[in-house]
């Protein structure tokens, strides 16, 4: 009985030192958006949340707030960012993003992904397009994907003109699709598409004479 105690004893203190642990991550990421250093906690904490069993599942919901509150609301993103890392961190985020086992957890990746672009435009990288490309044709062939319509929406919905560069992605990819679900979600991801176009028409139509 004894041993019983005491092991239940070792895992709320080592659950009590990963919630400090996690809240000095917190602090850091408040106090540092603009440190490239940002960038390393990315990966940590989308696995805490992923792999994170229900006897840590206020650990999990920790981290899934820290990386709402400090990477997908953030206005502000790390400056002089290590080259590799625009490349390697969203290439390992959109790995997961497929493996997903639930739309909660899909949304934190998004959210991720979203933010890891808005610093590749930033460094002058584009390698984002090709792993949205290869989420597509995940998405559309392969049935136990774990990505969802809503994933390539938000993506569509804040980088039209990027987005833009994928359309013969969507239209080649809705007659090789696993079923008729999503024949129809890739339809309506084109729709979204589409619906931009006169937004970012314009946009690059101002941007070609503002100077």
């Amino acid at each position: 009985m004894s041993n019983v105690i005491a092991g239940v004893d070792a895992q709320r203190e080592a659950t009590h030192f990963k919630n400090r642990v996690l809240d000095l991550v917190d602090v850091y990421l408040k106090k540092q958006h603009s440190n490239p250093l940002a960038l390393r906690f990315i990966i940590p904490l989308s696995m805490l949340v992923i792999g994170s069993g229900q006897d840590e599942r206020q650990l999990a919901d920790k981290a899934k707030g820290i990386l709402r509150s400090r990477i997908g609301k953030t206005k502000e993103i790390p400056v002089g960012v290590d080259p590799s890392h625009v490349v390697e961190i969203p290439t390992t985020i959109h790995a997961l993003a497929q493996k997903a086992r639930s739309s909660d957890i899909l949304a934190i990746l998004g959210l991720c992904s979203i933010y890891l672009v808005k610093i590749a435009i930033q460094e002058k990288e584009d390698s984002f397009i090709d792993l949205y490309k290869q989420d597509l044709l995940d998405f559309t062939t392969r049935k136990n994907s774990g990505l969802n319509g809503t994933f390539f929406q938000e993506f569509i919905k804040r980088y039209p003109s990027y987005a833009w560069r994928m359309r013969q992605d969507f239209l080649d990819s809705t007659s090789k699709t696993v079923n008729a679900y999503r024949q129809i979600q890739v339809i309506q991801l084109l729709q979204l598409l589409l619906n931009l176009l006169p937004s970012y028409v314009s946009e690059s139509f101002f941007l070609a004479f503002r100077y």
